[in-house]
């Protein structure tokens, strides 16, 4: 089974998680603070309705795709874990199921944040505040649906241990 020692390995690893989650979950904060400072000072560049409407749909169109590649792809690296054995861990000494649950968070989490900055782009294009709040309220959530959690980096853990 798994004794005392690796399970603090695990704790201080998952520690390192939750910074590196929090860091990426503030840079929302960023794109807030610069639409806030240029909200009345930005002049917006496009006049186009139509060009604007279809920008609209095409970046929510995006964000909705964002949404289920993520889902998808966390689901599926966290469920074979048989192949994550190369990714070498970020401190010596640590677990692979460490490395891999950073790299799972790092990624879905960027991928979430992109939501973000498509309300960031189509506010610095059209100066379009609420669609703009809208994506990053959206990018937020699913920030925080899908935060990292002890359960899912143990049970990766156990499951890579099982693998070899």
């Amino acid at each position: 089974m798994t004794d005392s020692h690796e399970i603090k390995k695990l704790d201080s690893g998952f520690q390192l998680i939750l910074i590196t989650w929090v860091a990426i979950f503030c840079s929302l904060g960023v794109y807030l603070g610069v639409c806030l400072f240029l909200k009345d000072t930005f002049p917006s560049g496009v006049d186009d309705g139509f060009l604007l409407a279809t920008l609209k749909y095409v970046l929510l169109g995006l964000s909705v795709v964002t949404l289920g590649g993520v889902h998808f792809f966390k689901g599926f690296l966290l469920k074979y874990p048989g192949f994550a054995r190369s990714i070498r861990p970020v401190i010596p000494g640590q677990h692979p199921a460490v490395a891999r649950y950073t790299l799972v968070v790092i990624i879905t989490s960027a991928l979430l944040e992109t939501i973000g900055i498509y309300g960031l782009i189509l506010f610095l294009v059209a100066g379009d505040t609420l669609f703009f709040y809208q994506l990053l309220g959206l990018s937020a959530g699913a920030m925080i649906v899908y935060r990292p959690r002890k359960e899912e980096l143990k049970s990766l853990f156990y499951r890579m241990n099982q693998v070899g």
